[in-house]
């Protein structure tokens, strides 16, 4: 599906997903983009990235099971389970060749659904994600959940965003609050728990890109340099001065990195 010309136009989706009803937004034509939330995040998290992308690209941004719009009725909301929905979402939109960039939990969906049935999908963008690393990474977050309280504040944004931005804060914690999403703890559980194993990473036939942040001090460049190392065709692009949402905070530099990666006619 290559969708309409006009970069404001957006269609509106709710696919089937065995008993869950995932909604996903798609904007532009071109080669699809697929922007995968993280933990914070629903899809109108990218609202920093959709109209630079859709200049280019079609870009689809969805809802996790349990975020957003997205139904948990099953109460699975596993990294596989969503990873399923993506799959889906890809079938219904009938995308080929997309460029799925996830964002911290959103590069393990997206790395889950790659892994999966890669027939879709041309090329993985892991950014500020702690995928493919160690499960004590992941775990270590768990001491980050609820220390930042305050409506300006949020755990996942940096004190100097908060403090330069703070109306900015604000909407990052609003749109974060949408939806009956699962609890911190247990989405970082099932992070912890979806392990990827050598062979099959190395496996992956696509091109894999790392886009980590000089500053985050959650998924630290080091860590996911590690995990770039077990991919077979695998590059990484660091941030300077960025933190872990730096989509959200320096998104022109964001979206010039991640561009250079999935734009028509880059080497991704």
């Amino acid at each position: 599906m290559t969708g309409s010309a006009d970069p404001r136009q957006r269609d509106v989706y709710a696919v089937k997903s065995g008993s869950e009803m995932i909604y996903a937004e798609a904007t532009g034509s071109g080669r699809p983009v697929v922007l995968c939330h993280g933990l914070g995040g629903n899809h109108a998290i990218w609202w920093r990235q959709i109209d630079t992308f859709a200049r280019r690209q079609r870009v689809i941004t969805w809802d996790q099971r349990g975020f957003g719009n997205s139904t948990s009725a099953s109460g699975d909301v596993s990294i596989g389970a969503a990873a399923a929905d993506l799959l889906a979402i890809l079938d219904e939109l009938d995308v080929r060749d997309a460029c799925v960039v996830g964002q911290s939990m959103g590069a393990f969906t997206g790395l889950r659904a790659a892994l999966t049935d890669s027939r879709r999908i041309g090329l993985l963008v892991i950014s500020t994600s702690l995928a493919a690393t160690p499960p004590e990474h992941t775990e270590a977050l768990h001491a980050a959940v609820g220390s930042r309280t305050g409506r300006d504040q949020h755990p996942v944004v940096s004190d100097e965003f908060s403090a330069s931005s703070p109306d900015l804060a604000v909407l990052y914690n609003l749109i974060s609050s949408f939806g009956m999403k699962p609890t911190s703890a247990a989405m970082l559980g099932h992070m912890a728990r979806e392990q990827f194993t050598d062979g099959e990473l190395r496996e992956l036939a696509m091109p894999v890109a790392f886009v980590a942040a000089e500053d985050d001090k959650f998924c630290p460049p080091g860590v996911m340099a590690y995990a770039r190392k077990r991919f077979r065709d695998a590059s990484m692009h660091v941030l300077p001065g960025a933190s872990h949402s730096a989509y959200y905070e320096n998104p022109r530099q964001w979206n010039d990195a991640v561009l250079a990666l999935t734009a028509p006619g880059s080497p991704g």
